[in-house]
This record gives structure tokens, C-alpha cells and sequence, in this order.
């Protein structure tokens, strides 16, 4: 029943062993779905944490809400807008298909795209829960701000965090591609919607997420 944890918390660092054992489950729409919710979750769980405790991101806001007000209303539209991520993902894949008798249905390309999009988000959510953590044990954003802003492990930890999401949404993504019909149109075109899609997912996190 936990499986969804294990493609969620493990698929990015052993992408290639999850989507081998993913291909071997008997509802993958289900377990996709399930890991895809764990994540946004997640994210609204921290960001009702962050709202108590009156944070503000501390990157450029992007859509029309107030920064003190910011992190109360991602709480609601955080699980819609990794849902979003999802649905536009293999979207993007699934255009890249070939049409006719033997495309690839766009319900068999989601269970892929969701387990890749959960991988990449869980990580990139890893900086986000230590940023919680942090304020929940006494640590004012201020402080918060100049430990992440100097130079120095705690930067570089971050960077690496969103570093290797961004990769692992590509490759995992990629890895979706080419397991559907696109896999017999040589290597260039599940890497290109694979990419592509890792964009969409990407350009979507950083509209919305803080």
C-alpha cells in the first residue's frame, strides 16, 4: 500500500530501477496517483506550517497575492497545481506520439509522467521542509535568509537539491517517453518531449510554488 512513497521519495535517485519495478505494478494509474497526491500534500502540509508562522517567500512572487498572505493561499492551490504539473507533463509527452492504430493512449502515458513528476518534486520539496524545520525550532527568516545566502554548505546543499530535481524530471520524463510508442522512433524523440516536458513541469513549480 506504501509503494507510492517508494516512487515518490526513490525514483529520482534510482530512476531507472523504479521505473523497471513501476512497469510491474498492476495499477499504475492508481500508484501514480497515489504518489503524485503524497507529494502535493506535502506541499500544502509545509505550506500551512509556513503560514503559521508568518513566513513570506523568499523568491519573486509571480502571481497577484499578497507575500504575507502568500504562503496561507498556496495551501489550497498547492495540490491542484502539482496535479496541473502532472496533467500538462504528459501532456506534452503524449503530443510527441504518433498518430494512428498504434499511439500510445494518453492513460498509458500518465502513470509514467506522474511517477516522474512526483520523483522531481519530492526533491525539489527537500529544501522547502528543512526551511520549515528551521523556523519550527525557533530560526527567524531573517536568519533563515543570510544562512542561505551566504556561501557556504547550506547554499550549495540547495543547489544541488533543485539541480538534481530539474535532472530527474528529465530523465524520468524521458524514460516515460520511451517506454510508449515513442521508444520505436529512435532516441532524439522521447529525449526531446522528455526534456520538453521537464520544461512545462519546471516553468509550472516556479510559477506557483514558493
Amino acid at each position: 500500500m506504501t509503494n507510492f512513497i517508494y516512487y515518490a521519495a526513490g525514483a529520482a535517485f534510482f530512476p531507472l530501477r523504479a521505473m523497471r519495478r513501476f512497469l510491474e505494478e498492476p495499477l499504475p494509474l492508481m500508484t501514480a496517483a497515489r504518489a503524485v497526491g503524497f507529494v502535493a500534500v506535502l506541499y500544502a502540509l509545509t505550506s500551512l506550517v509556513l503560514a503559521l508562522a508568518g513566513a513570506v517567500p523568499m523568491a519573486p512572487v509571480l502571481i497577484g497575492i499578497r507575500p504575507e498572505n502568500y504562503y496561507f493561499w498556496q495551501v489550497f492551490f498547492a495540490v491542484p497545481c502539482v496535479v496541473m504539473a502532472w496533467a500538462l507533463a504528459a501532456g506534452v509527452i503524449h503530443l510527441f506520439e504518433k498518430r494512428g492504430e498504434a499511439s500510445w493512449p494518453f492513460l498509458k502515458v500518465a502513470p509514467l509522467a506522474g511517477i516522474a513528476v512526483a520523483a522531481a518534486l519530492f526533491v525539489a520539496w527537500i529544501p522547502m521542509a528543512f526551511a520549515t524545520f528551521f523556523m519550527l525550532i525557533g530560526m527567524s527568516q531573517r536568519e533563515l535568509v543570510d544562512l542561505l545566502s551566504q556561501p557556504g554548505a547550506w547554499q550549495v546543499f540547495d543547489f544541488v537539491l533543485y539541480v538534481t530535481a530539474g535532472a530527474a524530471g528529465a530523465v524520468l520524463l524521458s524514460l516515460a517517453a520511451a517506454h510508449g510508442h515513442l521508444q520505436k522512433a529512435g532516441l532524439w524523440r522521447p529525449l526531446t518531449a522528455g526534456v520538453l516536458a521537464a520544461v512545462v513541469l519546471a516553468a509550472t513549480f516556479m510559477l506557483f510554488v514558493r
